[in-house]
């Protein structure tokens, strides 16, 4: 496999990056409301270290919204990480280890793994200062939070109160990482087994999917090459003939069964894979897909032309290679063309 320029993993990180901030956008938003909450709590307890703390994180975290807007993912990722580590450290500071106020640095992980993969100094140090601040507070526990001691009860509800809000934030970052992921794989997957002109199946996924269907049941196949394309191409130019190309895919789709996977075989040759399925029943797909072509304008600008195809059918025979029963398929298909054009062939 060709390794990937610069400028294309550049590309391909830039496209990532997008897709993570758009699924992960939500943190920053509760973040920034469980954030007015606390600015509130600190101001009714008269505690100003930590409510103007909370006015610059909310400074922060609409700081960080113009970066994503901006496309700055990056920036973004450094300011959320930023200001949850100072603003755990300062918390811990101010109102003890108890408080439990460090557990948001938590949620900085999926952050921290992914926005930094090409920044190893700035990863290295957001890590480092997570690790100095969870061991310094639990080695200075006992001396911590005596400026403005809070009463058992009121401590036990911030301790109880921000383990609930941290694990479930911690929980949300990483369903929503977790769909991230999913979401990439499923674009992948999109990409590689879906031609990107008609959106049909590609030969590649045809030939996966053929191992998997059950052995003993009855496999059909509907080859059809679309006549004349090139003329097509030559007279029209390569635009219509790759409109012409996508109403084809397009009636090949309304035609078939949920149970079919039809595909672009290459150029202007479909193929329609149709799992426990009889002749009689892919000629029917046939003639369905024939009549559909035949309502396809080949070009409302110039005439009225119609879109013709030649077709072949053939059900793969019991221990026969599918490769073998194509080849028989390829050669109906080749008579078809050769007796006119414009028919359904049964390959014997």
């Amino acid at each position: 496999m060709t390794p990937l320029s610069a400028d294309d993993r550049t590309q391909v990180l830039e496209d990532a990056s997008f897709q993570f901030w758009r699924h992960i956008r939500p943190i920053v938003q509760i973040a920034m409301a469980i954030h007015v909450l606390l600015l509130l709590m600190f101001v009714a307890l008269d505690i100003p270290a930590l409510y103007l703390g909370n006015a610059l994180s909310l400074f922060a975290y609409a700081g960080c919204e113009m970066a994503l807007r901006r496309r700055r993912f990056r920036l973004a990722g450094m300011l959320i990480c930023s200001e949850i580590i100072l603003h755990a450290a300062l918390a811990t500071w101010v109102l003890g280890w108890d408080s439990n106020f460090y557990m948001y640095m938590f949620c900085t992980v999926p952050i921290l793994a992914f926005s930094f993969q090409t920044a190893p100094v700035r990863r290295a140090l957001l890590s480092m200062s997570i690790l100095l601040v969870l061991l310094g507070g639990y080695t200075l526990r006992r001396r911590l939070g005596l400026a403005h001691p809070l009463s058992p009860g009121l401590m036990d509800t911030f301790g109880i109160g921000n383990i609930v809000f941290a694990t479930a934030l911690l929980m949300q970052t990483a369903k929503l990482s977790v769909r991230f992921t999913r979401s990439m794989h499923y674009h992948l997957f999109q990409k590689a087994n879906r031609d990107s002109l008609t959106d049909l199946y590609t030969r590649r996924r045809i030939l996966q999917r053929v191992p998997q269907l059950l052995p003993g049941v009855p496999v059909a196949v509907v080859m059809l090459d679309i006549d004349h394309f090139k003329d097509i191409n030559d007279r029209y130019g390569h635009d219509r003939g790759d409109l012409v190309l996508q109403r084809v895919a397009q009636a090949i789709n309304d035609s078939v069964r949920l149970t079919d996977m039809a595909s672009r075989w290459g150029g202007e040759e479909f193929m329609v894979l149709m799992p426990d399925t009889s002749m009689e029943e892919a000629r029917q797909v046939a003639e369905r897909i024939q009549l559909r072509l035949r309502q396809v304008p080949l070009s409302e600008e110039v005439d009225a032309r119609q879109v013709t195809a030649t077709f072949a059918i053939a059900q793969i025979r019991p221990g026969e290679d599918f490769l073998d029963g194509l080849k028989r398929t390829d050669q109906a298909l080749y008579e078809g063309k050769q007796r006119g054009r414009d028919r359904i062939m049964q390959a014997h």
